[in-house]
């Protein structure tokens, strides 16, 4: 009775079982209604952007990068509308990352597999195609070792993403990022080598280094540890040296205090006789 029940409810509402089980929370779709009502808007104004979260779950994604995103927006009072189509973008993301791990590796399931799908398209948000992604899982199988797992690959392509944002070859950076692979280093090394070249992106643009010394260094054996020893660290000029900006006016000098006349020594009286 209890599930006829739960199927009937489902049915008036016009949900598919599944969309029930997974869509946006009451608790979840009351805060976003109330975030959007606290800065004048009408409860309905969010209907759109939640339908989206709705859809994504439905389809096995997970919605809470959506719905963290539409928080983001209402919580800074921009309109629904301008809210909507970079949470169109972010599904459309989610999906490619689905498809592409389908492709990779079947077998992936719960909250790990949840977690390397968002990374994977969070680089895919980053600028790396779905076709750097295979190119840079063929390039980075060793002969005779196991394939790349789900969390290897998304790390990898994250840590792509980071060059590709820098404005670097994405074939020089495809290279280097599948050596650091195939020399053994960890995912969250393969990501971590990825910004530290974002920090350093000007030194590379400039010439003073380059991807393929890098990546020529990895092949030679070289650790994370070591690859960018001895290299000058990236640094921002100190707060003192910064021009001022219109927001931030630096202050005047204060004056120095003039320095106050000593006192003139009275003179002493005559003893009296």
């Amino acid at each position: 009775m209890k599930l006829t029940a739960a199927l009937v409810l489902v049915a008036t509402l016009g949900l598919t079982p599944e969309l029930a089980a997974q869509s946006v929370s009451a608790s979840e779709r009351e805060a976003l209604v109330k975030l959007r009502v606290e800065r004048g808007g009408q409860a309905e104004d969010v209907d759109a952007l939640i339908r989206q979260a709705d859809e994504a779950a439905a389809k096995g994604l997970p919605s809470a990068p959506l719905t963290n995103k539409i928080r983001e927006g209402l919580a800074k009072g921009h309109d629904p509308k301008r809210i909507e189509p970079i949470v169109r973008q972010m599904r459309t993301q989610l999906e490619t990352a689905d498809q592409l791990m389908r492709e990779f590796d079947r077998d992936a399931a719960g909250p790990a597999r949840d977690a390397s799908l968002v990374l994977l398209a969070e680089s895919l948000g980053g600028g790396v195609t779905a076709n750097d992604v295979r190119e840079l899982r063929k390039q980075a199988q060793a002969p005779g070792k196991p394939s790349l797992t789900s969390d290897g690959l998304a790390n990898a392509a994250k840590g792509l993403s980071f060059i590709t944002e820098a404005k670097l070859p994405v074939t020089e950076g495809t290279s280097l990022v599948a050596e650091a692979v195939r020399q053994g280093f960890r995912a969250h090394e393969v990501l971590e080598l990825g910004r530290e070249i974002k920090r350093r992106e000007r030194d590379f643009i400039a010439g003073r280094s380059t991807l393929r010394e890098v990546r020529a260094a990895i092949a030679r054996g070289d650790r994370p540890e070591q690859l960018f020893r001895g290299r000058a660290e990236p640094v921002e000029r100190p707060a003192a040296m910064r021009p001022a900006t219109p927001d931030r006016p630096e202050r005047p000098a204060r004056p120095e205090r003039p320095a106050r006349p000593e006192r003139p020594e009275r003179p002493e009286r005559p003893a009296a006789r």
